[in-house]
């Protein structure tokens, strides 16, 4: 019996490494993924297979008691528990040389489908939950194109979806629920919009560099948000390059006028050593 253990905030990754997991296992797998603040927990138990007809699922509390079992007809990929203990989000599709997401699934914590969506995507372009849990912000792409969608969790409707023809690589949404950040990236330039909750673009801007940009953080009411640049350097004390943060963009907010307020170079070490 393997055993994966998964929480929200590493989900963004998840994909990546659970295809070389996966391929890996033979018949029956278990599965435990957790909410970030570890108050809840989901066992999944299933034969990955193609002729796997369902999945078998143990909800529990933080003190390991069972809140609530139940089977699905398929098997999930990855799953998410948001902290406020009220959904489960679910993707199912299909594992081979790639991972291919074809449905999208909200449960209740006692295994109730609330709301189910097909669609195809076959990366994960970064994903974030407000505070409150209320609002699900999801990016994907495929061979095709990339997108984002809006959820509204209780429900598990679609509030709103966009799609493009350049890649999103990156999404963060406010505590609040009101403002999302997005990064693009093409060629030697990221490009950074800044949407409203109702998905209306307030504004856009773009960086300039060689290095790769990642949104690294917006605080709770969407007035400040940070993009880090990071390229690989060589450290010296392990003889290993590693990816490291270079400069820091902090960005002010005043309901869609965006500004520059600071630039900071970040600490670094570097050497010419070869890596090994």
């Amino acid at each position: 019996m393997n055993t994966i253990k998964f929480s929200r905030n590493i989900l963004a990754a998840v994909f990546i490494f659970f295809i070389f997991s996966v391929l890996t296992i033979r018949g029956a797998y278990a599965a435990v993924y957790s909410s970030k603040n570890g108050k809840h927990t989901v066992e999944v138990k299933s034969d990955f297979s193609p002729d796997a007809k369902e999945a078998h699922y143990k909800v529990k509390d933080a003190n390991g008691k069972i809140v609530s079992e139940f089977k699905t007809d398929l098997s999930p990929i990855t799953m998410i528990l948001l902290d406020n203990g009220e959904r489960i989000i679910g993707f199912y599709g299909s594992v081979g040389q790639t991972v291919v997401i074809t449905q999208l699934r909200f449960y209740n914590m006692q295994g109730k489908l609330i709301k189910k969506h097909r669609m195809i995507a076959t990366g994960c372009g970064g994903q974030d939950i407000s505070d409150s849990g209320k609002y699900y912000a999801y990016s994907w792409w495929n061979d095709k194109k990339s997108g984002i969608n809006l959820f509204d969790t209780q429900t598990g409707e679609i509030l709103w979806s966009k799609s493009y023809e350049k890649l999103l690589k990156g999404v963060k949404i406010s505590g609040d629920g009101q403002w999302i950040v997005m990064k693009f990236a093409k060629g030697k330039t990221n490009e950074i919009q800044l949407l409203d909750t109702t998905g209306a673009l307030k504004w856009s801007g773009s960086i300039n560099t060689r290095n790769k940009c990642a949104i690294t953080s917006i605080n709770k009411d969407g007035s400040v948000f940070e993009v880090t640049e990071n390229k690989m350097i060589y450290n010296e004390k392990d003889g290993y390059t590693h990816i490291t943060g270079v400069k820091k963009t902090i960005y002010a907010n005043n309901k869609g006028e965006v500004e520059i307020i600071k630039t900071i170079a970040l600490p670094q070490k570097s050497s010419n050593k070869k890596t090994r």
